[in-house]
């Protein structure tokens, strides 16, 4: 769905800004905007260690998300950040686990089961195309961009939009929104207490 997900990158090289970065970036699935979001830290980078032992931490102080880490193909190292409560809700969307168990999830659906599933397809050096489901993108959009014939790309907003793209840009918009807001928080606050509070 995102073209990006294949790529090992972090922006910022400075701690400081670069935890604010990664809490700015989570924002919408710590304020529950979105179910998941995923985050490369390439090998060869000497920090990404580092990087990654600091985001360890600072999401230690939240109890709104959690992670998986894994290797994808040598390359980066992985983390797959997750809101359980909005993912289990999304994943367990009768289209959503209909369309998941009809491309080989588990029929018998269970929050990790699925996020085991997804995570060692990952691992074998493949970004699924249903990457999109588990971060909040509307199945429509996900259909779309396997290549179902009736969707039609429309345009091309935070990810390829299918379709009718009313549901696409609102929830474009609630992913920005939420964001926004963490970005305002962290303006006025450091990113412990606001992990803390959130």
């Amino acid at each position: 769905m995102n073209k990006n997900l294949n790529n090992c990158f972090c922006f910022n090289n400075a701690n400081d800004n670069f935890i604010k970065w990664i809490i700015e970036l989570l924002g919408p699935v710590i304020l529950s905007a979105k179910p998941a979001e995923i985050v490369s830290f390439p090998n060869k980078e000497k920090l990404s260690m580092s990087k990654i032992n600091q985001v360890k931490h600072i999401i230690s102080k939240t109890n709104k998300i959690l992670f998986r880490e894994f290797s994808y193909c040598n390359k980066c190292t992985k983390m797959f950040f997750y809101n359980p409560i909005l993912l289990d809700n999304t994943l367990n969307e009768h289209r959503n686990l209909k369309f998941l168990k009809s491309i080989g999830y588990p029929n018998e659906y269970s929050l990790n089961k699925y996020l085991d599933y997804i995570i060692d397809k990952m691992k074998s050096g493949n970004i699924p195309d249903e990457i999109g489901v588990f971060l909040g993108y509307p199945l429509k959009d996900v259909i779309g961009f396997i290549g179902h014939p009736s969707l039609k790309l429309t345009k091309i907003n935070g990810w390829r939009v299918y379709g009718d793209s009313r549901l696409s840009d609102k929830r474009y918009m609630e992913f920005l929104n939420a964001r926004k807001q963490m970005k305002k928080l962290l303006e006025i606050g450091n990113p412990e207490n606001i992990l803390l509070l959130a």
